[in-house]
Formats: C-alpha cells, sequence, structure tokens
C-alpha cells in the first residue's frame, strides 16, 4: 500500500471541506466548483469544524475561518488533535499579522490566507496541501502506558477495551501500541490481520511521520494500531528507540496507549517513567503486592505531575482476593483507583466470532467506561462508589503538555 493510500485511509473523506462565515459560502462554492473539487461548504467556526471531525471520519482538507475567533490558537490546537494527524488544514482570516502567520505554521497548518480569497491563491495552497506532508498536530499529545503486575493480568484485554471506550465517548484519533514484541496479541484482540508495523518502525531509527504512517493499521476511524508480529527472540531495546517512537507518536495523536508486558526491559520501564499516565494491573494477592511495590519504586510516584493508577483486575475466573484491598494499598502505599470485574467466557468466546466485542459482557464494559471517564476526566458512578475523591484529583488529567516524553526525544 502507497503512502498515499495510508494518507487517504486515515482521512477517509477526499472532499475539500470548507467552514467560512455565511457571506463566503458562495464564492468558496464557486472557487471549488471552478477547480474541480469535491466539495462541502458550510457556513461555521473552528468549533462547528471540531464538531464535524469527531463525527465522522475527518476529511482531506479542511479550510476554516478563524475571523471571529478571539482566541484562535488554542481553538486550532483542539480541532487538529480532532482532526487527526492526516488531516490538512487551510486556515483563512482577517488580520494581517506575521506573528500570527508564523505561530499558525508552528501549529501545522499548511497556509494561512486572507480574506478576501484570491481564486488563484485557494488554487495553489491546495495544490500544495495535496502534496505536502500530512499534518502533524502539535507535540502535545498525552501517553498512556498500561502494564500487569504479573503475566497474564489481562493488560491487552483492558488495552483494547480502553481504546474501544475511549472511541466511544468520541475521544480524538488514537495511537495503540502493542509493545509485547515476543507475545503481543492486540492484533487477533481487534480483529486485524498480521502487522509487522512496529518492526520497521523501530528498525528505521527515525521518527518520519511518513513512515509511521506507513506502518499504522486502521481499526476505525478513531483507533490506528502499532504492533508486530510475535517474535520470541526479539532482542531488548535501545531506551532511546522506546522514548523516540513515543515522541513521534505524541505529534501524530493526541492520545497515545502502550501495552506493555509484565516481563519489562529497560525500554518498557522507560515508556512508564515517562508516560503521562500509569496504569497498573495486578490480582489482589502477596505475590502481585510484592511486584507493585518493586514496579512504583523503579518508576517513581505521582510528584512530577504523572499519574498513577492501581487497577484490580478479576482476570481469572473464580479467584478471591488473597490480601484484603485496605492491606493490599497500604502495603503498596497506594490506593486502587478502580476494579475490574472478570469478564466472563462470553468475553473470550466473542474472539472466536471476531473482534473483541465488550458488550457480551455488560459488568466488564461498564467498568472499563469506568476507567475510560476517569481518564477522561469525568466522574464515572462506580468510580465515585468506590474510591470517593481519587476522581475528582484526575480533573485536571489531560491539562498537563507532554514534556515528559518529549524531553528525552
Amino acid at each position: 500500500m502507497s503512502e498515499t493510500d495510508i494518507q487517504s485511509d486515515l482521512a477517509g473523506d477526499p472532499r475539500v471541506t470548507v467552514f467560512v462565515a455565511p457571506a463566503d459560502v458562495p464564492q468558496l462554492t464557486d472557487y471549488l466548483d471552478r477547480l474541480g473539487r469535491p466539495r462541502v461548504v458550510t457556513a461555521g467556526g473552528v468549533a462547528d469544524a471540531a464538531a464535524y471531525c469527531r463525527q465522522q471520519a475527518a476529511p482531506a482538507i479542511l479550510v476554516v475561518d478563524i475571523s471571529h475567533e478571539a482566541h484562535p490558537l488554542p481553538a486550532l490546537g483542539e480541532l487538529l488533535q480532532a482532526a487527526g494527524p492526516a488531516c490538512r488544514l487551510v486556515v483563512l482570516g482577517e488580520r494581517n499579522d506575521v506573528n500570527l502567520y508564523r505561530s499558525l505554521l508552528g501549529e501545522g497548518v499548511v497556509d494561512y490566507l486572507l480574506k478576501p480569497v484570491a481564486f488563484d491563491q485557494l488554487a495553489q495552497v491546495l495544490q500544495r496541501a495535496d502534496d505536502d506532508q500530512p499534518v502533524q498536530v502539535p507535540a502535545s499529545g498525552r501517553t498512556i502506558a498500561l502494564t500487569g503486575a504479573s503475566g497474564g493480568a489481562g493488560t491487552s484485554t483492558v488495552a483494547a477495551g480502553l481504546a474501544l471506550a475511549l472511541a466511544r465517548i468520541g475521544h480524538a484519533p488514537q495511537a495503540l501500541v502493542d509493545f509485547d514484541r515476543r507475545n503481543g496479541d492486540l492484533p487477533l484482540l481487534l480483529g486485524t490481520g498480521p502487522t509487522d508495523g512496529l518492526r520497521a518502525a523501530l528498525d528505521a531509527g527515525d521518527s518520519d511521520p511518513r513512515l509511521l504512517l506507513r506502518t499504522l493499521s486502521r481499526i476505525s476511524d478513531r483507533i490506528y494500531l502499532l504492533a508486530q508480529q510475535p517474535d520470541i527472540e526479539a532482542v531488548a531495546l535501545d531506551e532511546g528507540q522506546a522514548l523516540q517512537l513515543g515522541a513521534a507518536l505524541c505529534r501524530l495523536f493526541g492520545l497515545s496507549i502502550w501495552d506493555l508486558p509484565a516481563q519489562r526491559d529497560s525500554a518498557c520501564l522507560e515508556v512508564l517513567r515517562h508516560a503521562e499516565v500509569r496504569v497498573v494491573l495486578t490480582d489482589l494477592t502477596v505475590q502481585d503486592a510484592r511486584k507493585v511495590l518493586r514496579l512504583l519504586r523503579e518508576i517513581g510516584d505521582e510528584s512530577a505531575g504523572q499519574r498513577l493508577l492501581l487497577v484490580a483486575n478479576a482476570s481469572r475466573q473464580g479467584a478471591q482476593p488473597a490480601v484484603p484491598r485496605a492491606q493490599f494499598e497500604e502495603f503498596v502505599g497506594h490506593k486502587i483507583a478502580l476494579a475490574l470485574p472478570w469478564g466472563g467466557p462470553a468475553l473470550a468466546g466473542s474472539l472466536l466470532k471476531g473482534p473483541l466485542d465488550p458488550d457480551v459482557s455488560p459488568a466488564f464494559r461498564d467498568a472499563l467506561a469506568g476507567l475510560a471517564d476517569l481518564l477522561s476526566g469525568r466522574q464515572p458512578a462506580a468510580a465515585a462508589r468506590s474510591q470517593g475523591g481519587v476522581a475528582g484529583r484526575l480533573r485536571s488529567l489531560f491539562t498537563r503538555d507532554a514534556t515528559a516524553v518529549r524531553r528525552a526525544a
């Protein structure tokens, strides 16, 4: 598949989509018709464009008017995250301001055109948008890293289910990384064929966005998977490779979810040390309590502003907690944020019919939705009952800048 095909896949609507002031709709419609461009021209602004992109696949080229935006740069940052990595953004406006122009280009905008827009200028910019690199979302993406205290903790199932839950509530396009290079199974869980994109991205040794886009497998309009075929002889990675990949994903996506194996090498530990949110899945056993305590000593606490969520996951049928929850929390020195119920045989059985389907296990599905709400700053009812004020403290989860991953890139 060519790079152009991949970009068309990521930006599913080939039409030029325009949101401008009502008075400008006839002129832009006429221009695009004269250029022979499939188009959608609508009266609206940045917020309308962002809502459009959240509801359906983003267009290949998006033209938006910022004339009436009091604070255009933050608004465009949100729009770029909603539109995803392959949507190329052209901005129209009335301010002839060099500093604004430079700031817009720094945000990833293809070009800024003063109104009234000349026909030839629009034609040239659209041609450049066709030929340019895909827009890179400003390097403000967040990273969520999941790992299990022990093998078999259900980390991959939770990672896949979490991605589906976030997509369901309208989250911006996200990257899902299966970093278990020896025994990863996210492709199976998500119903996609064999892929070796992760190996290709790591072997390339750089963060070229064109290459990274080619390595992604599109699961849906909101989920893009980076994985590789299991390789039992996979050698340990250099820590810098993982951090460089993480930084590149942060520039392309508003959110990256990493599924890390329980047998963690130094690269996995570095991802955990730099991720904005660390989710550790555990059973309430003496063995896992000791492993969690050791892991927390290695990756650090929340003092640097990174969030740490312990999630009790009943991944084994009929398993009763060997250690009371309060005692477990006291031993590891951290509260359990959420408890996930056992998914039951129906959850595993759904994989015989296709991708993972959390709907077959309503209790598990609802708990995953609660986790997604918690990570998105919402207050899920179940979480509020079980953890008191913890969810409230997480309301600012995605407000900090993603400087940690980029620091090492």
